[in-house]
Formats: C-alpha cells, structure tokens, sequence
C-alpha cells in the first residue's frame, strides 16, 4: 500500500491518538475509503496536535481522519502519516468539530449536542456563535432548551415548523399539557 510521505508529514503510531470528537459514519462510504486506501493509498494525511502522556511519551488527540485510521486499522496498518501540530485540546475539538461540520451533512441534533458541549466545555455564548456564524442570542435560546430537555421542540425549530421565539415561550410554560398543545397547535399552523 503506497502512502502519502512529504517533509512535513511524519508516521506515527495508530495507537497513540486518541479520537477527541468520535463519529459514526455510513458503513459504504466508510468501504469506500477503505478500498481507495487499499489500491490508490493515503492521498491526504491525518492531523493531529503532539502532546505528551502521563509517563512523558509522544502521544496525539486527532483533529481530522477518524474515517482514515479506521481505514488503516482495517487494513492491519499500525502508522499513519500525520501533519503534526502542537494545538491545545480544546482547540484540536474545535477544529474537529468544524471539520465534521464541513465533510458532512448535519442531523440538526449533532448540531445542537456539540454546542451543548462547547458550553461545557468553557466556551462563551459569543464564542460559540462567532465560530458557528450565528447570533448570540440563538445559541443562548438552543442552550436553554438544550438544558431543558425540549428536544421536541428544538427539532420543531431545526425544521422551520415554529421559530425559536416561539419554542422559548412554549419551554417557559409550567404545564406539559399546555406545552404540547401549543406545539400542535403551531405544527399544524
């Protein structure tokens, strides 16, 4: 198998990345990775950040090619090529978030879970909105009813059935009963 090898890529070992923002995939184009890896080779490198384990050995958290490593330990591979960078771990998840964001199309939740997690995570509402090019205010709307619970509505929301006004002001009502109803009421126009 012929691999991808330039100046300012190195091997490194498979089993010293650890994959910060995991993701499933679809199981024919993850096939089909393996296939191309298998008769063409790597033609673009994984990238990774060096940082050091406990006991002071290399080791990497992954910011882009989940679907690579994959491939090559299907394919009974134990290196990789790999640009190498020296990032912190948050902003090697960052990266990989806007990564996935960029190869792939979104199920709204995903979305909305890695929002929740960069909260978590330390990051301000205007941080996360700038890097997800969104209001301030939207980010502050889906993390409540994140934090709420609303899936049901934060789905309504991510179909364009209700705006998100509107799914704040039916979250903010005590009664459950009330709550569906007015989401009936609204899905149905």
């Amino acid at each position: 198998m012929d691999t991808l090898v330039d100046e300012n890529v190195q091997m490194i070992p498979i089993d010293r990345i650890a994959v910060l923002n995991p993701r499933e995939r679809n199981k024919q184009k993850f096939r089909d990775i393996v296939d191309s890896i298998s008769f063409v080779g790597l033609k673009k490198p994984i990238k990774v950040s060096r940082r050091n384990d406990k006991n002071g050995e290399d080791c990497y958290d992954l910011v882009y090619g989940q679907g690579r490593i994959e491939a090559f330990k299907m394919l009974d591979q134990t290196k990789i090529p790999a640009i190498v960078t020296d990032l912190p771990p948050e902003e090697c998840y960052l990266m990989s978030l806007v990564e996935n964001l960029a190869r792939r199309h979104n199920r709204p939740m995903d979305l909305l879970g890695d929002i929740l997690t960069l909260s978590e995570r330390g990051y301000g509402r205007s941080e996360i909105a700038k890097k997800i090019g969104t209001s301030k205010e939207y980010v502050s709307d889906l993390l409540r009813l994140l934090r709420q619970g609303e899936e049901r509505l934060i789905a309504a929301v991510e179909h364009n059935q209700i705006p998100i006004s509107v799914a704040i002001e039916i979250a903010n009502s005590d009664d459950k009963d009330i709550q569906r109803a007015l989401t009936d009421a609204y899905e149905r126009n």
